[in-house]
C-alpha cells in the first residue's frame, strides 16, 4: 500500500503507537487486524473481560461490597471525609489535618492527629509504643537516680535540693 493511506495503517488508532506486524503471536496479528498496538489491544480486551465479569456477577459483588461497608462503617466514613477534603480544597488554600484543621504539608493528620489515630485503630502499634515509652520512662528515672547519687557523693548542689543540717543548732549562737 503505497501513498498516504500507508502510514495510517501502520499507527494505532487509540494511541498513535506503531503497530507491530511481524511475529509468531497470534495477538500480534489479531491486534493489527483491529488497528490497535499491543498495549492498546491488551487494555481493550480486560476492559471486556470485566465488564462482561461484572455484568455476570453483578449482584454477587454489590452485596460483597454492602457487607463491606456494614462492616467498615468508620473506615468508609474517613475516605469519604478524605475525599471531600480533596475535592472542596483550593490550590491557593493550605493543605490542612483531616481532625483537628492544623495546617500540615503533605499529610491527611498532624503528627499529634496521627498519632492519635493509630493508637485508636492500629493495637499492635498500640502495643509497641506504650513499650517504647514505658523503656523510655524506665531509663530516665535511672538516669536521674544515678545522677543524683552521684551529686550526694561529690557533696555538689542542685538547685532545690534542701541539706539538712546533722545537728540542730545551739542556743548559745542565739544568746550573744
Amino acid at each position: 500500500m503505497r501513498g498516504p493511506d500507508a502510514s495510517l495503517a501502520s499507527v494505532c488508532k487509540n494511541c498513535g503507537a506503531p503497530l507491530v506486524t511481524s511475529g509468531r503471536a497470534r495477538r500480534v496479528a489479531a491486534a493489527a487486524e483491529s488497528g490497535l498496538c499491543l498495549s492498546c489491544d491488551r487494555r481493550e480486551r480486560r476492559s471486556n473481560y470485566f465488564r462482561t465479569y461484572y455484568e455476570a456477577h453483578r449482584d454477587r459483588i454489590l452485596d460483597k461490597n454492602r457487607k463491606w461497608a456494614k462492616d467498615n462503617r468508620e473506615r468508609l466514613v474517613q475516605l469519604r471525609r478524605a475525599r471531600q477534603f480533596r475535592k472542596s480544597r483550593n490550590a491557593d488554600d493550605p493543605r490542612r489535618c483531616l481532625d483537628c484543621g492544623e495546617v500540615v504539608v503533605r499529610a491527611l493528620r498532624c503528627r499529634r492527629c496521627y498519632t492519635r489515630y493509630r493508637y485508636a485503630t492500629d493495637p499492635e502499634y498500640r502495643v509497641r509504643r506504650l513499650a517504647t515509652t514505658r523503656r523510655w520512662l524506665e531509663r530516665r528515672r535511672t538516669a536521674e537516680t544515678q545522677e543524683a547519687g552521684a551529686a550526694q557523693q561529690s557533696g555538689a548542689r542542685r538547685a532545690g535540693d534542701v541539706r539538712l543540717p546533722a545537728r540542730p543548732a545551739t542556743p548559745t549562737s542565739l544568746s550573744a
